[in-house]
């Protein structure tokens, strides 16, 4: 007889957040937030100015200390144990802080020792990443000397090496030249068919409509609507929404501007 195979077990979150809340004195920037990442998942993280993607992002990443709640990446409370819980994420804020005097290839191995890769994995990786960016050319300059999209391309590299279970990307496309977004929008994806997971905070709705597999609105500080691809399309398909845009403008009530 043959026996039966065990049942497979869920998959575990690379991000659990619940009840993340962050205050600046006064402004609760982050009010009691519950937001789950899973391996596969690219999760576009929308919301207007001020709604609190950045602080989110930058209290997972363990930037900014929270002030209640629990945050967990690969199971590690970014409280508890900050270093192990790094680790395990790749982030590129949107305020950049490279180490100006480094070469570009240089700041690489450095990323690339943290994270424990040997010389050789180094090397391999690399040399695709600084391939897929078209930053061969510029590997011995320092960084001091590179453009803003250069410089945002360099850290998106460096985010990648690894890989980590998680990318925390803060609007990384400003600045980007279209075929440097197409690259590294492919290559984004391969990471989540890789069962990585991402949560990419961007305006570019259109990209994030393309590419993502989930979608969560922030708006005032909280979670205004979580919805998955297929709840979407099939949205979408029932006429309720023109599109992701017009989704993101009636739950955030920015389209009441527009009339």
């Amino acid at each position: 007889m043959t026996p039966t195979p065990p049942a497979s077990e869920p998959a575990k979150a690379v991000l659990s957040i619940k009840g993340l809340t962050k205050r600046y004195r006064r402004l609760v920037a982050v009010d009691n937030i519950d937001i789950e990442v899973y391996p596969g998942d690219f999760v576009g993280f929308i919301g207007p100015n001020g709604a609190g993607k950045s602080t989110t992002m930058n209290c997972v990443s363990g930037v900014l200390a929270h002030d209640a709640g629990t945050i967990k990446v690969a199971g590690v409370d970014v409280l508890a144990a900050p270093v192990e819980a790094r680790e395990h994420i790749g982030f590129v804020p949107q305020e950049l802080a490279l180490y100006g005097y480094l070469t570009g290839e240089e700041f690489l191995r450095f990323v690339g020792s943290v994270r424990g890769l040997s010389e050789e994995a180094q090397s391999t990786q690399i040399e695709e990443l600084l391939t897929l960016t078209e930053l061969t050319a510029a590997r011995d300059r320092v960084l001091k000397e590179y453009s803003g999209g250069m410089a945002r391309k360099i850290a998106i590299c460096a985010a990648l090496l690894g890989p980590p279970e998680l990318l925390l990307l803060d609007e990384s496309f400003v600045g980007l030249d279209p075929e440097s977004t197409y690259r590294i929008r492919r290559r984004l994806e391969r990471h989540c068919q890789e069962g990585g997971a991402i949560l990419l905070s961007s305006h570019i709705l259109e990209m994030l409509e393309r590419v993502c597999t989930r979608f969560v609105i922030m708006s005032k500080g909280t979670v205004a609507k979580a919805l998955t691809r297929t709840e979407l399309d099939a949205a979408v398909a029932a006429g309720e929404y023109e599109d992701l845009t017009q989704l993101y403008l009636r739950v955030t009530g920015k389209d009441v501007a527009l009339v």
